[in-house]
This record gives C-alpha cells, structure tokens and sequence, in this order.
C-alpha cells in the first residue's frame, strides 16, 4: 500500500483501521467478480443472438472457447472472494488473464476469418480493454490498474509486430488513412494513437484512485475514531466533534442557556450494602434501559452515568429555546415510569 498513500500515514492506522480497509477490499473483490460475470453473461448473450459474419466453412470459432475459459476462472475467483482468500498473486494473475484472454482472442480472428494478421487490428473488441482496466478501479489500489494498463499497451504492441512481421514487415505498412480502413494494410500511427489512450486512460485512473484511496482511508480512520468518542461522549456531542468544519481545539468552549437534570435511586447506598453485585448490577442496568430513552426522546443528552445517577443536558448537544420545557417534560416522564419499577 506503500504506492497509495504515504508509509507513514498508513503506518500510524491501527490495526482495527486496517482490518476495516481489508473488509472494504474483500467486498470490492466480490463485486469485481459479480461485474465480471455480468460481461461474460453479456457477451455470451451478443455472441448467440448476433449474426455470424465468419464463413460456416471456418475451422475456428475461438470465441466460444474464450468465453468458456474466463467463465471458468471467474466463478473460481468469485468463489474465492466470498471465502475471502484471494491472495496478491491470484489478483495478479487474474489481470494478466484477463488481458490475454482478450489479446487471444484478437488475435484469433484472423484465422477465423481467413484473413492476413493486419485484419485484427481493425476489430473494435480492443475497446473491452478499457473495460478490464476500469474494474481494477473497484478494489482502489493503484498496483493493479497499472499492471491491467502496461499488460493491455504491451499486448497490443505484440499484436502490431506480429501483424508487421506475419504480413511483409514493413511493406504493409501505408500513411494512407483510406487505404488502411478499406484494405489490410497497417497504419503505425493510429497503433500509436491505441496505445497511448490505453497508457493515457490507465495514468488518470491511477492518479484518481491514488487521491480516493488516500480519503477513504483517512474517512475509515475518522469513522473509527468518531466511534471511540462515542464510548467517553454521548453521540450528540460526538457528531458535533466529528462534523465540527474547524478543528476542536483544547480550552474552547462556548457559552450557551441550557438545562441540566439529576436523577438517582433513593436509598440506593443501603440497597447496595444489602443486595448480592450481579442482583445490583441487574438493577441498575433495568433502571438505565428505562430512563435513559425517556430522557433521550424530550431532546435530552446523557452526559455520564454517575452509579445510580444519570447527568443530563437539555439544549447543549443541539441548541433550542425549550431546553428548560423539554428538561420538565423528560422529568415528568421519569417520575411516571420510576412509580411502578420501585414498587
């Protein structure tokens, strides 16, 4: 992850915070399967409805083939995914298939269509390598857009001098655009123009993911924390910290009306003095999960549980003109439910 963010930024995320990008990649690579099979199924489907366009005496029809092979190895991978074991070398490999699968069945068409290897380099399939580049974008890690855009402007290089070297070198060659479009004749510089949007189109995605995957780490490492805070703070004053637009700094404050509630047992100190720890222990626990809503519902917010006491505030979390209604409302509303629970 050295290439996405900086070492030490990602060095000071503890391991909770990794664990949670770990779970967000898992999750990437099952949709990165579930979208792959979706282009085998597409084109599964164009391959059976559309015409043939090949002569019926061909010897070769390779895309049934292709088709069956990345079939096989994306359910392999899918499968592997929802275990969540798709090791660095497997996501590797499935880039260098993808991209020679598609290569390889470039490269086929001009046997099926008998026809001078510079046929292929007309065929529109190569615009389905943007589409396997594109799905490396899904797991936001700059490593395998690369290696899916260097292995498809590679592939398409060997695709051109094997259609120069199969077809007279450099007598197929013609700076003539209609004679290239009407006739097997190879035009280096619309090869180059291929090339470059394959490496032009891959060094955007890699710079976007780059910049993405930086905030989505930093936003995982805030959601982490804004829960931490939720533990010491209730999650009114939480959200506040967390969503602040200026950076809480330590000696702030702000001066504000509101109201404050007490509530406690009485005779508590005696009660506990008689009871066994897990029966008081049970008792403050039915005395919280009753008030603690009743409070909460008339706008109230816990600000710590002090033994049989709740600390309350009214209008703090969440400034309005009825903090000190809302405080007796929520006051009325626990002396209605304390009667019956103390009997």
């Amino acid at each position: 992850m050295a290439d996405i963010v900086p070492a030490s930024l990602y060095d000071r995320l503890p391991d909770r915070v990794r664990r949670t990008i770990l779970a967000q990649q898992s999750a990437s690579e099952v949709l990165i399967g579930w979208v792959q099979l979706a282009v085998v199924g597409l084109f599964g489907a164009l391959y059976l409805i559309a015409p043939k366009t090949f002569s019926a005496d061909a010897a070769f029809a390779p895309v049934p083939w292709v088709l069956g092979v990345y079939l096989g190895f994306t359910l392999i991978r899918l499968g592997l995914a929802y275990r969540g074991w798709v090791p660095d070398w497997m996501l590797y490999a499935s880039v260098v298939i993808d991209m020679a699968l598609l290569f390889v069945l470039i490269w086929s068409f001009h046997l099926q269509y008998m026809q001078p290897p510079a046929f292929y380099l007309k065929a529109p399939t190569l615009l389905y390598v943007f589409i396997f580049i594109a799905l490396r974008a899904l797991r936001f890690e700059v490593r395998f857009v690369v290696l899916a855009g260097v292995c498809a402007a590679l592939g398409w290089t060997a695709l051109v001098a094997y259609a120069l070297l199969q077809t007279g070198g450099m007598d197929v060659v013609t700076r003539d655009f209609v004679h290239y479009l009407t006739d097997n004749r190879v035009l280096i510089g619309a090869e180059i123009d291929k090339i470059v949007s394959i490496l032009t189109v891959t060094a955007i995605l890699a710079v976007a993911i780059a910049r993405a995957r930086a905030l989505l780490e930093r936003s995982v490492a805030e959601g982490a924390a804004a829960q931490e805070l939720s533990r010491f703070f209730s999650p009114e004053i939480a959200a506040r910290i967390t969503e602040a637009e200026d950076q809480v700094r330590i000696g702030e404050g702000q001066v504000r009306d509101a109201a404050v509630l007490f509530t406690d047992i009485r005779g508590f100190t005696g009660f506990a003095n008689a009871v066994a720890p897990d029966a008081l222990m049970a008792t403050l626990a039915d005395y919280q999960a009753r008030m603690v809503p009743l409070i909460q519902a008339q706008g109230g917010t816990i600000d710590k549980f002090m033994g049989d006491g709740i600390m309350a505030t009214f209008g703090v979390a969440t400034p309005n003109d009825s903090y000190a209604a809302d405080a007796l409302c929520a006051l009325g509303e626990v002396m209605a439910e304390a009667r019956p629970w103390s009997i």
